[in-house]
């Protein structure tokens, strides 16, 4: 009999993913499959961890937002055993789902599940932890995660934009000084934003110099943005970035296999929206066909 594991977080998205987990199960349990749904209670005592490790399964599906799938992958990098992932995307950006072609729909997201078309998918590794699509310091990147929960659920995506306007003085004043150690060559200075990605799309936004077959090439994008001597060429590089146009000379762009950061204890990073903490020596690796993922597109 095959096992299916659904790692539910309740709070995602609207709030409102936790009426359909009947659904969930019928949908998935079908032949000789069943279905366990471990829910994701911050003061429920339980243990994800240890719960994965006293029981093996064929398929391990996370439902919720971006955050609930990073946990996930995290737990499965850690068995000894390698099931097949998933994710029904229910959060409030759901960017990594976009990768995946996956939707939000609940019928249509378990159809999806139980075709079964997966692919090796390349995953980052930054120090001990995994990340999805994206590792990002600077200026507005603390957004996704100090947006409380409640807001997302009423205002979505506005959310985070609103949120971010709030930021204002302090994309102002960021100043995240990093050495970074790539391809023999050493990149130091004083940066508003950074990111490490392989992703379509960060925060919404499609980055069209992209396509499906780059997330899994083994290779991630390093993405940076020096700070400007002056103010007013903060303007000149927003648009930059919202076309696509990395010939901005305050933009650093370029694909990576590994790096090794140096930077100050003021530099806190996000892992795919989730809080990353404020390392000062950071080791990057991308590894390559990490896990065996479930996806709706060809690539």
């Amino acid at each position: 009999m095959k096992k299916t594991l659904l790692i539910i977080n309740s709070m995602a998205g609207n709030g409102h993913i936790a009426d359909y987990t009947y659904d969930f199960i019928s949908h998935l349990t079908t032949g000789d499959n069943m279905v366990t749904v471990f829910p994701i209670e911050p003061e429920s005592g339980l243990d994800l961890s240890e719960f994965l490790k006293s029981e093996r399964f064929d398929t391990v599906i996370g439902v919720g937002g971006d955050g609930t799938f990073n946990r996930t992958i995290n737990e499965v990098m850690k068995l000894d055993y390698s099931p097949v992932v998933g994710y029904i995307p229910a959060g409030t950006t759901n960017d990594f789902s976009r990768n995946l072609g996956l939707v939000t729909d609940p019928d249509e997201a378990c159809e999806i599940i139980r075709q079964r078309n997966t692919v090796s998918y390349d995953l980052g590794l930054f120090n001990d932890s995994y990340f999805a699509y994206v590792a990002s310091f600077g200026a507005v990147s603390s957004v996704s995660y100090s947006t409380d929960q409640a807001s997302k659920n009423i205002l979505g995506f506005s959310a985070y934009i609103f949120n971010g306007l709030t930021l204002l003085p302090e994309i102002l004043s960021a100043k995240c000084h990093l050495k970074i150690e790539v391809d023999d060559e050493i990149i130091e200075g004083d940066y508003l934003f950074g990111a490490i990605a392989n992703s379509l799309s960060v925060a919404g936004f499609r980055i069209n110099t992209l396509s499906t077959k780059d997330l899994i090439d083994g290779e991630f994008e390093l993405f940076l943005v020096r700070r400007p001597e002056h103010f007013q060429d903060i303007p000149g590089i927003a648009v930059s970035i919202l076309n696509n146009d990395f010939t901005n000379p305050y933009i650093e762009y370029r694909h990576i296999t590994s790096a090794r950061i140096t930077t100050d204890a003021n530099t806190q990073w996000t892992l795919d929206g989730e809080y990353g903490g404020n390392p000062t020596e950071i080791e990057f690796r991308a590894v390559h066909s990490a896990i065996s993922i479930i996806t709706n597109r060809s690539m």
